[in-house]
């Protein structure tokens, strides 16, 4: 009994392990006064980094190495990117030049990088999708997900792996419990 109990303890923990392997990150940055909030981070391949503008003035994103920038976005709106290589990726302020700026480390990804579904990677209202280039995805928010250059796809999403692994570790425990208490009757 005792392994079994174990079993399904394991199976549960390896559920919350493949959970938080599968979803990628997302990195907020704050532009107040006149600056990036940090003005550096560190992100993973596949990780994404948003941009919220806290300021009264509007902002906007230019990459230094041509990937492409926002439009002008006020108090309150975001802008976000999905980085996909790894790289140092410095930007600055369209509208207030190098007085602005900031860098996203992206590191390699620890194993494949997941398609990401309903709109995400891309640049979000109020800005228009900016010029793509390689190492960044870049998708409107009515755009199914698009894999890199040179990645296989696999069926399966990993995310919704991790769910149904889950659930599949819950309801094993659940005839096993029930199994118990059956029997102790």
């Amino acid at each position: 009994m005792r392994a079994v109990r174990f079993s399904a303890f394991a199976c549960v923990l390896l559920f919350f392990a493949l959970a938080s392997n599968a979803s990628a990150a997302t990195v907020t940055v704050d532009i107040s006064g006149f600056l990036f909030r940090p003005d550096t981070v560190f992100i993973n391949a596949g990780d994404t980094v948003t941009w919220t503008n806290r300021d009264s003035a509007q902002h906007s994103v230019v990459f230094l190495t041509g990937l492409g920038q926002t439009e002008n976005f006020g108090l309150g709106q975001s802008s976000s990117l999905r980085f996909i290589a790894p790289g140092t990726y410095k930007y600055i302020c369209g509208l207030h030049g190098q007085s602005m700026s900031g860098t996203v480390v992206v590191e390699p990804a620890d194993g494949p990088i997941a398609a990401a579904s309903g709109g995400a990677p891309t640049f979000v209202p109020p800005t228009p999708t900016p010029i793509p280039s390689a190492g960044v995805v870049v998708r409107g928010a009515d755009e199914g997900p698009e894999l890199p250059a040179g990645a296989t796809n696999t069926s399966v999403d990993g995310g919704r792996a991790a769910v149904f692994g889950g659930i599949g570790a819950l309801v094993v425990y659940m005839v096993v419990r029930g199994g118990a208490l059956i029997r102790r009757r």
